[in-house]
């Protein structure tokens, strides 16, 4: 019986944008009885080799080679189909995708059974289900790896690495919980039985300052639509924390005899020349919901084995690229571009920083591997993601994107462009700086390099009012006597300061009154579509940022989306949101007799 199909509608929309005729490999999730579900894919040019391990070990454990995509009338298609067919492993029967350049009218879906090629319908997953429907894991655990500098012998190390990680000695444990779980299975009454899922896993995981034995009420507690506790800012999956420990013997652990601490295993070996290099590996895996508890113990064992995988691609291509005989320490990163749906995972070595030219050249592959613009960055350190546990232990941040959930803005027939990407909302009286009354635009200029900075184009602190006053009395366009002044500034000063502190331009434009800011609503469209910058507006002594314009073509009504500096209360979402702190605005928002300058931030070159 072939495998019901269905397609991450992420996946399609990187499908239809694809207008190079090209092949690629196809990766899926198999999951239930039965059910192939799509969720991503790379690409090869004709000249090129397919390198679909190296790119599986980039992805979460669970997600797989099942095929291949065609793109026009791509001469190498054939070819390629025969090997992906022999190294499909999660299914007998690999798919096909045949697309049209840039559309997805036409898009064929087959699968080889037999010899021959059987197409067959598909149904498409929507950003919600994926949400509701799965989750991932992230395990952490420290390894030291005692090799010569050399490939062969890193490969064979960590091949002898990964077999000890294999052997059943190893126990995996959700932190701040008693649940663990060994080769034998959950060691836990609450899972017993065979017929857990990984939801009950989640149910049992308490609240950030619940007590575990709390948890247990919220399976018959939770409201209709749950709080997903789990998910970290800026992803909309809840992710399980594990920890890893080992047991001091085979012997079964009970559950009054807690598993032992083993942060590191060593491998060694008979060489004379070694050194040790610590392997501090993230790995992760994509989990249907449904999926049997006690399947998750071999899933974890693979989201190491991929991580380790991918730590020993990273260690062996900069020995053979710089023949230096050294080892760098590699650190795992994981990135969630918006596009994908999917976490994607690298391994950056502490020495090289991302503007070292082989690090650029790496993710310039990786841009093409994925068919993505090397216009904007998408796997620079930057733009990692934080997951919960690392937001706990990082200094005083504002509130992130506090446009989502806000209220419909009542437009009829009206289409939203909104600000694409993360950004913080700094506000008046923030940080302790007195600034009610004149800071509004310096506020608005931090809270734009904050996108910047979320987005991976820099790592610079953001600027405080003094720094911002300081610039602009270096560059001789205030004199001393502004600096420590209360003294407020507009969209020029804000584009003098982008350029000085980020070296991003932005553009300029002008409008007469607030009563004809409707007419600039279609340009502000396009640049939500093409820049995705937060924009600074400023009015008479008041500024403001626009993240969003929801308009109407046909009859030229157009709302704006406010994110307002001017708010003093506390970060609260729901009182921002209700208030209108955050919120559609009409043309009755803006003051008719003043005029308006908007400084429209543009994206900078780079990868």
């Amino acid at each position: 019986m072939l495998p019901k199909l269905k397609i991450s509608a992420f996946l399609l929309k990187r499908l239809e944008r694809t207008k190079q005729q090209c092949s690629g490999c196809l990766y899926g999730v198999f999951y239930g009885d039965g059910t192939l579900l799509l969720l991503s894919f790379n690409i090869e040019s004709s000249l090129g080799q397919l390198n679909y391990e190296q790119i599986q070990h980039r992805f979460p454990a669970e997600l797989d080679l099942c095929g291949l995509v065609k793109f026009g009338d791509c001469s190498d298609g054939e070819a390629h189909l025969n090997e992906v067919i022999k190294s499909v492993d999660i299914t007998d029967n690999p798919i096909l995708l045949q697309c049209e350049l840039g559309t997805l009218v036409g898009m064929r879906a087959s699968f080889f059974v037999h010899g021959k090629l059987e197409e067959v319908p598909y149904e498409v997953m929507e950003a919600e289900q994926l949400y509701s429907d799965f989750c991932f894991t992230r395990l952490q655990c420290g390894f030291y790896l005692q090799t010569a500098p050399t490939p062969e012998s890193v490969a064979r190390e960590m091949h002898v690495l990964r077999k000890r990680v294999a052997d059943g000695s190893l126990v995996f444990n959700v932190p701040q919980t008693k649940i663990f779980i060994s080769s034998c299975g959950p060691l836990d009454t609450r899972f017993t039985g065979g017929e857990s899922q990984i939801q009950d896993l989640i149910d049992a995981i308490p609240n950030p300052g619940q007590p575990e034995k709390e948890a247990d009420k919220k399976k018959s507690a939770k409201a209709a639509t749950p709080v997903k506790h789990l998910a970290p800012t800026g992803c909309d999956y809840e992710v399980i924390p594990i920890d890893v420990m080992r047991t001091r013997s085979r012997d079964p652990v009970t559950r009054n005899s807690p598993p032992h601490p083993a942060l590191s295993i060593a491998v060694t070996t008979e060489e004379q020349t070694r050194v040790q290099v610590p392997l501090e590996i993230e790995a992760m895996a994509i989990l249907c919901r449904k999926t049997k508890l006690q399947r998750l113990y071999d899933v974890l064992i693979e989201s190491i084995c991929r991580a380790s995988r991918l730590f020993e691609l990273s260690l062996i291509e900069h020995l053979t690229e710089t023949e230096s005989g050294k080892l760098l320490v590699p650190v795992s990163y994981h990135f969630y571009p918006q596009e994908f749906g999917h976490f994607v995972s690298c391994a950056y070595l502490e020495d090289l920083g991302d503007d070292d030219p082989n690090m650029q050249e790496r993710r310039k592959r990786l841009h093409r591997q994925f068919a993505l613009p090397v216009s904007r960055p998408y796997f620079r350190r930057a733009n990692q993601m934080r997951f919960l546990d690392e937001e706990e232990n990082v200094p005083w941040t504002p509130l992130m994107n506090t446009h989502i959930g806000v209220r419909p803005s009542g437009v009829t027939d009206g289409k939203e462009y909104l600000v694409n990407g993360n950004y913080h909302y700094y506000h008046y009286l923030q940080q302790q700086v007195q600034d009610k009354g004149w800071g509004c635009a310096y506020r608005s200029l931090q809270t734009i390099c904050s996108w910047f900075v979320l987005q991976g184009y820099t790592n610079a602190p953001i600027p405080t009012h003094l720094e911002v006053q300081e610039y602009l009395h270096k560059i001789n366009d205030k004199p001393a006597a502004f600096v420590g002044s209360s003294q407020w500034i507009g969209s020029t000063e804000i584009s003098m300061c982008l350029q000085g502190f980020l070296n991003v331009d932005s553009k300029i434009l002008h409008v007469a009154s607030g009563a004809e800011l409707a007419t600039v609503a279609s340009e502000l469209a396009m640049h939500f579509q093409t820049q995705g910058t937060p924009v600074m507006i400023g009015g008479g002594v008041l500024a403001h940022t626009i993240i969003g314009v929801d308009y109407c073509v046909q009859t030229g009504q157009v709302k704006f989306l406010i994110l307002d500096p001017h708010y003093t209360g506390a970060d609260d979402l729901a009182t921002i949101q209700i208030k209108g702190w955050c919120g559609w605005k009409g043309m009755d928002f803006w003051t008719k007799g003043s005029y308006y300058n908007l400084c429209m931030p543009q994206r900078p070159i780079l990868y």
